[in-house]
């Protein structure tokens, strides 16, 4: 996937919610409408109640006289702007509820898509990567995306079809006027081109130090008593504060561009105000504008702001769900090497040899692990690999249940080529014990079940009995359904100490505690 399409992938995920988007869209657009009509009310409080001007004719049997009845005229005027408001706050209401469902709809289909991708990538890209940079993608920048998805619909659409409104409306009004007070748009658009990139950039960096920061964290944690075992605690405290610092510098340093962004909006919009407020009070007192169509201006100048100032207040946030893009589309481009091509095989029987046939691999370009290795596993046969460390044991143990695929050579399962064969069929023919133990936060029977598809809890009992481990069980507060925490912690523990076998009886004496 190109750099380019990287950022479109998004668009997939949001036609599947087309219909709620777009429901919450023309809730949306009906409340621009309302925040065009605002400024009216007021402007015939100013024309027609204070300074005594007669209606339009095509007002004039809709609302009181404003001779005759100058307070009557304005509590209608003031009961049309407390409707307008409460149609407001109901379409807003209604516009946010379709459209922050919609988003999390998005964010939730984006994770479990993202997680379902991630499971599925093979180990080289899991060993190349930091296991929390990649949690806080599937957390942190789908929330941004999240946001992002809302703040579109909620703030910038309906101002952005606000301001098209009053653009049209102040161009009836003072065609003249209006060009000067739309000249302020194009200082505004430059300012925030100009400091958008600057922002993309800054937070760029934050979340690339953020997620190395998250992966030091998680990767300490997880080893938290080689730790305490060596009493590295101060060594890793430095060693997270280094990269802590790191991420909060680049955090200070967006923090500077958006606060600059900001400002130079807020400078620029200030100019413009002066400039048309003093150019409409020249027109009024020329008579070629009236005191309330100035406030209608003053009122849609303040609406052009609006979504200036919204713009520089959650550029960091579309700043982020850019990156957020950037960075989910990386894993998403990601393509495992481990497919199983058209036709595969997945035999009805167990595999009864397992042969390597002049296999070579290695994990980086131009360094082998592995070269011409050449071997036969047959059914109730016993076979050690033994060597140094770093000889190649543990690649092979990979190369069988294809977690890799052999650079050179074949592996072959009764004959075939694994590659030929059900991804799924090869993993059923393997019974794996990692070097490093993995237990999942669940019962004990589910942790032995979890090899195999459709195992029960009777299953597991009776795999337990077979390996010699019920009176291991026996003394657990709930047996095999003691649950486990994470990484197995916090379950085992003893009633009454039990004494050690090992040779240091002879000299100790001592009963030891073991849990």
């Amino acid at each position: 996937m190109s750099p380019t399409l990287r950022r479109w992938w998004l668009v997939e995920y949001l036609r599947r919610e087309w219909p709620a988007l777009g429901a919450g869209s023309m809730v949306m657009c009906l409340r621009a409408l309302v925040l065009l009509a605002f400024p009216w009310p007021m402007k015939a409080i100013i024309d027609n109640v204070v300074l005594q001007h007669s209606l339009g004719s095509w007002l004039a049997p809709l609302l009181a006289d404003p001779h005759r009845h100058p307070v009557f005229l304005l509590d209608e005027l003031a009961l049309s702007m407390l409707a307008l408001g409460g149609l407001d706050a109901l379409l807003v209401y209604a516009g946010n509820r379709v459209l922050l469902n919609a988003g999390q709809r998005v964010m939730f289909a984006i994770r479990f898509k993202l997680f379902a991708h991630l499971q599925r990538l093979p180990l080289a890209f899991h060993r190349s990567r930091r296991s929390g940079d990649l949690n806080l993608r599937m957390s942190e920048d789908v929330k941004q995306l999240q946001d992002f998805i809302s703040s579109l619909g909620i703030d910038l659409l309906p101002h952005a079809v606000t301001v098209l409104g009053m653009a049209v409306v102040m161009l009836l009004l003072d065609w003249r006027y209006a060009l000067l007070t739309l000249a302020a748009a194009p200082p505004l658009v430059i300012i925030t081109a100009l400091f958008s990139r600057k922002l993309r950039h800054a937070v760029r960096q934050v979340r690339q130090h953020d997620g190395t920061l998250n992966g030091i964290a998680q990767e300490i944690l997880a080893c938290v008593q080689v730790v305490q075992a060596f009493s590295r605690e101060a060594h890793e405290d430095e060693r997270f504060s280094a990269q802590a610092d790191k991420s909060l510098r680049a955090g200070q340093a967006a923090n500077r561009i958006q606060a600059q962004f900001g400002a130079a909006m807020g400078l620029a919009i200030i100019g413009a105000t002066a400039l048309i407020t003093w150019y409409g009070a020249l027109r009024v007192l020329d008579g070629r504008l009236s005191a309330g169509e100035l406030l209608v201006f003053l009122a849609y100048l303040r609406g052009f702001a609006t979504p200036a100032r919204q713009l520089a207040k959650t550029g960091r946030v579309a700043s982020r769900a850019l990156i957020a893009i950037e960075r989910i589309g990386e894993c998403l481009a990601e393509q495992s090497p481990m497919t199983e091509r058209p036709g595969a095989l997945a035999p009805l029987n167990a595999a009864q040899r397992i042969s390597l046939q002049h296999v070579g691999f290695g994990y980086q370009p131009g360094q082998s692990v592995l070269r011409d290795i050449s071997l036969d596993l047959t059914a109730g046969r016993m076979v050690a690999l033994v060597g140094a460390t770093g000889s190649g044991k543990s690649t092979i143990a990979s190369l069988v249940p294809r977690f890799y695929d052999p650079q050179s050579g074949t592996v072959l399962f009764d004959g075939v080529d694994s590659r030929m064969l059900k991804l799924s069929y090869v993993r059923r023919q393997v019974a794996l014990v990692p070097q490093e133990p993995a237990l999942f936060q669940a019962t004990i029977w589910e942790n032995i079940a979890y090899g195999r598809l459709g195992a029960g809890r009777k299953d597991a009992l009776e795999a337990a009995d077979e390996v010699g481990l019920q009176a291991l069980l026996a003394q657990l507060p709930e047996g095999i359904d003691t649950m486990l925490s994470e990484r197995g912690g916090g379950a085992f523990w003893w009633p009454a100490p039990m004494r050690c076998d090992c040779p240091c009886l002879a000299e100790c004496g001592a009963d030891r505690d073991f849990g």
